[in-house]
């Protein structure tokens, strides 16, 4: 990223950036949070429903081993990575993010409609979900590579999860915390 570019970007945050003699600092950083989620459109990208039985983390392990048998890159997020993060939220539906799509019918899944998955893959339209993962904060995990804790964010908020809400919030707690 190139001075201009940082110059630039400071400048259209505004009032939420603090300029010290240690560089740019976040004043604001949960509004900034909430500035973001409301522009952010999501990953998009294509979405693969799958349905098994098992417990829904031993789902996405499953995933996560079959997904880097294929070199596929997985990134877990969603409630199982929520989990992960800040454990409040009792996972209900796996979601990974891959770099193409993956086959699980070999692993104990049957493909499903995505409102009935247990398990939904995504290949993303958002190039930068595994650049921010590059630059992250948060403790890794020795058996799943969680995404971005911002995208986490996103996709519980935007799951149909009872306490997705609740779980949201905690993830705010945390995000801001480490950008203080």
């Amino acid at each position: 990223m190139s001075q201009q570019m940082v110059s630039r970007v400071c400048r259209q945050l505004g009032s939420w950036i603090t300029t010290t003699s240690a560089g740019v600092m976040l004043s604001d950083p949960k509004n900034l949070l909430e500035r973001w989620r409301q522009e952010y459109p999501g990953a998009g990208g294509q979405q693969f429903g799958w349905y098994s039985l098992d417990p829904i983390v031993k789902q996405t392990l499953n995933a996560v081993s079959e997904a880097k048998l294929l070199d596929a890159r997985p990134l877990v997020s969603g409630d199982v990575a929520a989990d992960r993060l800040m454990p409040w939220k009792l996972p209900s539906r796996g979601r990974i993010y891959v770099d193409g799509p993956i086959d699980l019918a070999g692993c104990g899944f049957v493909p499903a409609p995505l409102d009935e998955a247990t398990l939904i893959t995504c290949v993303p339209a958002d190039p930068t979900v595994w650049r921010l993962t590059e630059h992250g904060i948060f403790q890794m995990h020795d058996d799943m590579d969680l995404a971005d804790a911002a995208l986490v964010y996103w996709d519980v908020l935007n799951s149909d999860g009872i306490d997705s809400q609740e779980a949201a919030d905690h993830l705010i707690s945390l995000i801001t915390q480490e950008l203080r």
